[in-house]
Formats: C-alpha cells, structure tokens, sequence
C-alpha cells in the first residue's frame, strides 16, 4: 500500500483587493496492484496559504493506522495519527498552545513511538529531531539536526544539519550525518554539502 496526500479543486478566491487560493485536501491510500484508492479523510475548502492541512504522511508497518503533519507554517505544525476510518488516535503536542513545529512523523519500526523534527524558528535555535512515545505522549530528544530517514532496518538515522542556516551571505549549506537510536550515541559525518536523505545506507560502514 502507498499513501498520498491530494488536492484538488483548487481556487482562487477573491477577498477585497486579495486573491486566497482554496482546494480540498485529502489524505488517501492506494492498493499498488490493484490500484484501488480509499480515501481516510478529506477536507474541502482548505486554505492553502496557512499551510497544508495535511502533509507528510507516513503509514504504520502494520498498514492500520496513518501519521500525518499538521499546517507547514514555520510557527506551528504538530502531526497526528488517524486509523483507517479517518478517527484521531493521537495528536502532538497535546498543549494546542505551544508552538514548537513537529515535522514529518514517521513510525519506528515497531510501530510504537514516532520520529520527527523541529525545526528552529530563530536564529538563537537548533534544529532538534526528537522519537515521541505513541503509548505516554513523553518525547526524547536525538540530536540536533532536520529530515531524518531511517537507516540500518531501523537501528539508526540519516539527518541534516545546516552551517550558517540563518545567513545573509548565502553560504548556508547542510552535511548529512548518521547516528545510532541508542543510549551514548554520538553523530558521525557521513557526506559534507548534502541534503535531503533517502535512508539507504551501508550499516556494514557503522
């Protein structure tokens, strides 16, 4: 099974001298063989520049339940786990006035806790790539870093992090680095002026 966001019927609306622009928005699974789609839940007329209402989607390793990113603001954007009849089975964070962005759920292999990152929103942050325990709520800070992906059949991460990210000179760039998800870890350089990892990588090089 593969799982999608879609959007569709999208508008521009006028409001004054502004133009918004609407669509509906769905999250959705689609059987790669027999290329049936279920949609799991939809919202129409949804306001594409607060941000998507629903982004990043990830699916359980059981296939029953769906983690999905709220709003792609840069102040805002908790995630949140729906099973397959579109219910709310959990949200982050439980406190709807905090802030902090979680972006990018996606389950542990043994589908209990959710890997994610927040990014900073000023330049006096880090960005931070947290596991949140589906079952307490609790999280556990990783490492300071963005975009994880799982490598190593889940024993470990793939993750950025950004020299100068809030320069003016636009010489930002980002490394890709590898931790493993126990106790005492500590990163490891894999590849300098890198991005946006794909989670394959050589364990035997740990």
């Amino acid at each position: 099974m593969l799982v999608f966001v879609g959007m569709s019927d999208v508008q521009i609306k006028k409001k004054g001298s502004n133009e918004m622009p609407f669509a509906t928005m769905s999250i959705n699974i689609i059987d790669v063989e027999s290329k049936q789609i279920k949609t799991i839940v939809k919202s129409s007329n949804a306001f594409l520049d607060a941000g998507y209402i629903y982004s990043n989607p990830s699916l359980s390793p059981d296939g029953r339940l769906v983690a999905f990113q709220h709003s792609g603001s840069d102040v805002s954007g908790g995630f949140s786990i729906i099973d397959l009849k579109g219910k709310t089975i959990f949200s982050f964070p439980k406190n709807n006035s905090e802030h902090k962005p979680y972006w990018k759920p996606q389950f542990t292999p043994d589908g209990k806790d959710i890997l994610c990152y927040s990014p900073a929103i000023s330049d006096t942050e880090q960005d931070q790539i947290f596991i949140i325990n589906i079952q307490t709520g609790m999280k556990r800070l990783i490492t300071e870093g963005s975009n994880p992906v799982f490598a190593c059949s889940g024993d470990a991460i793939i993750f950025e992090r950004w020299k100068n990210k809030w320069s003016l000179e636009r010489d930002a760039s980002s490394d890709l680095w590898y931790i493993e998800l126990k106790d005492g870890s500590q990163p490891k350089l894999i590849i300098q002026n890198a991005s946006s990892p794909g989670g394959h990588y050589n364990c035997s090089q740990k």
